[in-house]
């Protein structure tokens, strides 16, 4: 290969081949910034942003983990409510005079199969193998920079407190005591279904949250070490002049040379 000694040719040359390849390696991995030689400053940051918006991230499929307990624990009261609505209706049936020893067996054996319901959903409802109504508990979902909490309840045992599950429509004057006890049950799960309803929303605007600061945060990430390519391109269209034009100045010379020297000779 014929050597380029022209004076000052190879210098430009070989800064130019500098140029080229680190244009190339940005170009290809679409990054302004691939080790610390380029923007050390830059690079440091870069990877905090970084660690922050992961960090955000799995915040965020925690709280939508805490989103989904609190629809499946509140629709398992739902349920619950549902069948006390039931048992209301059936105590107030039973408060008709005209009803004999028949009619309120049947409306009992009716009313023992909607505590029977209430009973299954409460003893059944989990989510992934978590019981829901086991005990009084706050289910915490971290968001990496704190927690969102969930309050669960040990329905049955309030619900016994309050008589829900003796309901006895033997005669108008039970079925009337087993009413007032049905209403007592029923604003204690409406209770329940509103705190649940609560604790929902809070999950939801720590989610919205946590996506706006991730998406503030990989902008500005993006900005710091993300590849201008109008730029870069331009800078590589220039970088390609300058090497041929070295590689061009430094023939001439080298021709110049020899010529020179064939005529001496």
């Amino acid at each position: 290969m014929m050597k380029l000694n022209a004076p000052g040719s190879s210098n430009t040359l070989n800064q130019a081949q500098l140029q080229q390849e680190n244009l190339f390696k940005k170009l290809a991995t679409a990054k302004r910034i691939n080790s610390a030689a380029d923007d050390a400053a830059g690079l440091q940051i870069a990877n905090q942003l970084s660690s922050s918006i992961n960090a955000k991230a799995q915040g965020e499929r925690n709280v939508y983990d805490g989103i989904s307990l609190s629809r499946v624990y509140e629709q398992a009261l739902q349920g619950v409510n549902d069948n006390f609505a039931e048992l209301s209706r059936l105590s107030v049936a039973a408060g008709n005079g005209i009803y004999g020893a028949e009619e309120r067996q049947a409306l009992q054996a009716e009313a023992d199969a909607y505590v029977a319901n209430a009973q299954q959903i409460i003893d059944s409802s989990e989510f992934a193998g978590k019981k829901l109504f086991g005990e009084d508990a706050s289910v915490a979902f971290g968001t990496g920079s704190g927690s969102v909490n969930l309050t669960t309840t040990d329905v049955a045992a309030g619900l016994q407190d309050r008589n829900a599950f003796n309901i006895d429509l033997s005669s108008a004057q039970s079925a009337a005591q087993s009413l007032d006890n049905i209403a007592q049950a029923r604003d204690y799960i409406g209770g329940l279904q509103a705190q649940a309803g609560a604790e929902a929303n809070r999950f939801a605007s720590a989610a919205s949250n946590l996506n706006g600061q991730q998406i503030a945060e990989s902008e500005a990430r993006s900005r710091i070490e993300d590849l201008d390519f109008a730029r870069a391109t331009s800078d590589k269209v220039a970088a390609d002049i300058l090497a041929n034009t070295s590689v061009s100045v430094a023939l001439q010379s080298r021709v110049q040379q020899q010529q020179a020297l064939n005529l001496l000779s």
